[in-house]
């Protein structure tokens, strides 16, 4: 998806950012700050594996976007540790389901990171 794109998604959640409660603004931050450490730890997994994916790249970039929207400039920190946390916990899952031993194992953990990625790309408007 291009700039242009990311861009309106953008603006049509603008008001929801600036009336959000403070329970639902929470919940905003924590959903984008962990869906871009997985988005993150997906698209670093494609390139490990050579296998580029521009969709992926363009859901990375557009929930990173989404994020810089919905974080106060007092919790940037507290977004990027979510951040990491998600990035390095998805790492290994999907580091578990390419290249465990066993393949039950490994079903279940590629099964599991693909339940955990869909609602992070169910969230974006493409």
């Amino acid at each position: 998806m291009g700039k242009p794109c990311r861009l309106l998604a953008l603006v049509a959640l603008l008001p929801l950012a600036a009336t959000a409660a403070p329970d639902r603004a929470e919940d905003r931050l924590r959903t984008f700050a962990t869906c871009a450490g997985r988005l993150s730890a997906q698209v670093e997994h494609h390139w490990l594996l050579s296998e580029p994916s521009a969709d992926t790249e363009a859901h990375r970039e557009t929930t990173l976007d989404i994020l810089e929207l919905v974080t106060p400039t007092d919790r940037e920190t507290e977004a990027l540790a979510l951040r990491i946390e998600a990035k390095a916990s998805f790492a290994a899952l999907l580091s578990r389901a390419a290249f465990g031993a066993d393949p039950a194992d490994r079903s279940w953990a590629a099964t599991r990171a693909e339940r955990l990625l869909a609602p992070c790309t169910g969230l974006l408007l493409f």
